[in-house]
Order: structure tokens, then C-alpha cells, then sequence
């Protein structure tokens, strides 16, 4: 008795169920910029960050030799535990002092002198003098 009212009542219902997946299908099969426009717009964000990525671990990868000054400058700093405001003040001291490759300064320990430094950097001569115990 149960499965016959049941079956009835569904049937009864009929009209409503038969137009039930007529939304989702669409009427053109054609794909249009506005479909792929997200996965583009993916794909050019994870390329331009994975060229990023290895541009930075090109630039910081000191493990192969090349000929390049700024890499050996950052190299003699690492090697030397220097932090980023004393690279920022040898890197002045190199410019200041004319030397043509700012890791000249490594290679220079009388440019670290109250009397050989650059007017510009009479302030720092204290910071100077213990780079210079540091690095000599």
C-alpha cells in the first residue's frame, strides 16, 4: 500500500521532474577568451613566479665560479659575516675611495685610515676602524 501511494505521488509530479536538467547543459559548444581567462591569468602568475625564484637562486647560488664583482663582493661579505648595513658602508668606501670593484676594500687596509678616508665618511670612522679588526 505504501509503494503504490508513493509511485503515485511521484508520478502526480511528473511535469515538474521532466524539464529537471535542461539548465545545465548550455546551448553553444564553443569556448570563449572569458572560460580560459582564470587558468591564463594562473599561468602567467606561476610563471612569473618560478622565473623569480630562479633568478633569486641564480643570483645568491655562490657555489659555481663565474666573473662577476658584485657575487665575489657578496661572497667576501658572507665569508665574513658582515651584515647589510656594513656591506652598504664598504660598498661607499670602494666607491668613495675610486676603487673600480667594491671588493678592493677587501684587499685594502689602509683605506680604512683616519687619514685616507673620503670626507664623506669622517662620521663612520669608528664603524670603520672595526670593520677594519674585523676584516684584517
Amino acid at each position: 500500500m505504501h509503494g503504490t501511494l508513493l509511485t503515485t505521488a511521484l508520478l502526480a509530479q511528473i511535469a515538474n521532474w521532466e524539464r529537471l536538467g535542461d539548465g545545465l547543459h548550455s546551448n553553444h559548444n564553443r569556448l570563449e577568451l572569458w572560460d580560459w581567462l582564470p587558468y591564463l591569468i594562473g599561468v602567467v602568475a606561476l610563471a612569473c613566479i618560478s622565473a623569480g625564484v630562479a633568478g633569486y637562486r641564480k643570483y645568491n647560488d655562490l657555489s659555481k665560479p663565474c666573473d662577476d664583482p658584485k657575487k665575489l663582493f657578496r661572497e667576501l661579505s658572507l665569508a665574513h659575516g658582515l651584515d647589510r648595513s656594513s656591506q652598504r658602508l664598504l660598498r661607499r668606501l670602494a666607491q668613495l675611495a675610486g676603487f673600480s670593484q667594491p671588493a678592493e676594500v677587501f684587499l685594502s687596509p689602509g683605506v680604512f685610515e683616519a687619514p685616507q678616508l673620503p670626507e664623506q665618511l669622517r662620521g663612520e670612522e669608528k664603524r670603520l676602524q672595526q670593520l677594519q679588526s674585523r676584516l684584517f
